[in-house]
């Protein structure tokens, strides 16, 4: 007998800061027999600075929310709550390097503003 699984609501198996990190997940349910596809809203990847701050969904049909949350947990790719997040990265990480280079970026905007003004006070 076939479910209806257009009838079947969806939840959120969990949240994750990093598209890789909810990837590495959906697949793991995914060779558990368990469907998942992530949700993220980062412009389809071409903004990963988006995913830290608006998390990465792990989503899936709600029938097997109990199941997935077992095979996760027993594979310990739950993520973290955040009060151990707060941990430092190893260096080199990539997403650390998003991050910061919006701080380069505002630097340098903020200096170009400035050359622009002076070059109309001086002119």
């Amino acid at each position: 007998m076939s479910r209806n699984r257009s009838a079947e609501e969806t939840t959120v198996f969990a949240i994750y800061s990093t598209r890789r990190d909810a990837e590495m997940a959906r697949e793991y349910l995914q060779e558990a027999d368990i469907e998942a596809f992530v949700q993220a809203d980062d412009a389809g990847g071409m903004h990963p600075q988006m995913q830290r701050p608006h998390g990465v969904k792990l989503v899936g049909l709600s029938g097997s929310a109990q199941d997935a949350y077992a095979a996760l947990d027993a594979a310990d790719l739950l993520p973290q709550p955040a009060e151990q997040q707060d941990a430092p990265a190893a260096a080199g990480d990539p997403a650390d390097l998003t991050m910061s280079m919006g701080g380069v970026a505002g630097l340098l905007g903020a200096a170009a503003v400035a050359l622009i003004l002076l070059y109309f006070l001086l002119a």
